[in-house]
């Protein structure tokens, strides 16, 4: 290899390293300038704030839309993790059983919730809400962010499942163990971990929807996005701002113990 080509390769690393710490300051960017401008003294958001205060943060629940958005959330959220894992059981189930020989196809029709953009999907359901006159009901709307989130926990379930011991179900068997204990007592505590994990990712989808939400609510049952969204078009007050913040730390914290406890990695690379 001649000087050039020995300089190249000494510079990659180099390059690389530049290259990514400038992607994660733009990306960082934004949510720093969010957290700052939330500690402003004045009654509107700016950057850079006037003065520091905390007070925002301490008024958070105190505020009935911020508080109630935040309860509507939580609700979707829990619709979605209860469906998504009972459908994800059950659907990663039959694609390593019954459908194993169409489940490529199989797994490409329930992945069509996350192929189809969003806005798409979201007109979509709420025309089934008005065909049912179930316009702006919350149960509906976490029925609709799981259809559009499930592809992750199948995801997550189908990996942890792959890596099960088949022995493991033929042992319980060979003990007297009938099909339901079998499910019960071998299999499901092994998809443990991809149960986990995708409950961990649906409720983060879900809880920070917003045009799902934004299509399917009404000014009675708003989540907490379609709150904060709502507040811009008016007096920006650095209310929202800690709001913002709020789910920022949320989703943060929950990746966080995906990336320690359920594995992501594994889960997305079959590794």
């Amino acid at each position: 290899m001649n000087a050039a080509g020995r300089r190249a390769v000494r510079l990659a690393p180099r390059t690389t390293s530049v290259l990514t710490i400038a992607a994660v300051v733009m990306l960082a960017l934004p949510t720093v300038i969010i957290l700052v401008a939330s500690l402003t003294t004045g009654s509107n958001i700016v950057f850079p704030p006037h003065g520091i205060t905390f007070h925002w943060y301490g008024d958070l629940f105190s505020d009935e839309g911020i508080r109630q958005g935040l309860l509507h959330s939580l609700y979707v959220a829990a619709v979605a993790v209860v469906v998504d894992t009972i459908a994800g059981v059950l659907a990663a189930l039959a694609l390593a059983g019954p459908l194993r020989r169409g489940a490529g196809l199989a797994r490409l029709f329930l992945s069509l919730g996350i192929m189809t953009p969003v806005i798409v999907s979201a007109f979509a359901f709420y025309t089934v809400a008005l065909e049912i006159e179930m316009s702006g009901n919350l149960t509906l709307v976490g029925l609709g962010v799981a259809v559009v989130v499930f592809p992750f926990m199948l995801w997550t379930i189908g990996s942890a499942l792959a890596e099960r011991d088949p022995s493991l179900t033929e042992a319980a068997a060979t003990m007297g163990a009938d099909p339901v204990e079998q499910f019960l007592f071998v299999t499901l505590p092994l998809l443990g971990p991809g149960i986990f994990t995708g409950a961990l990712l649906v409720f983060v989808l879900a809880i920070t929807d917003f045009l799902v939400s934004l299509v399917l609510t009404n000014v009675d049952t708003q989540t907490l996005p379609v709150v904060i969204y709502s507040g811009l078009r008016s007096n920006v007050s650095p209310l929202l701002g800690a709001a913002t913040v709020l789910f920022i730390l949320v989703a943060a914290i929950v990746c966080a113990v995906v990336l320690r406890v359920g594995k992501l990695e594994r889960f997305a690379f079959g590794r």
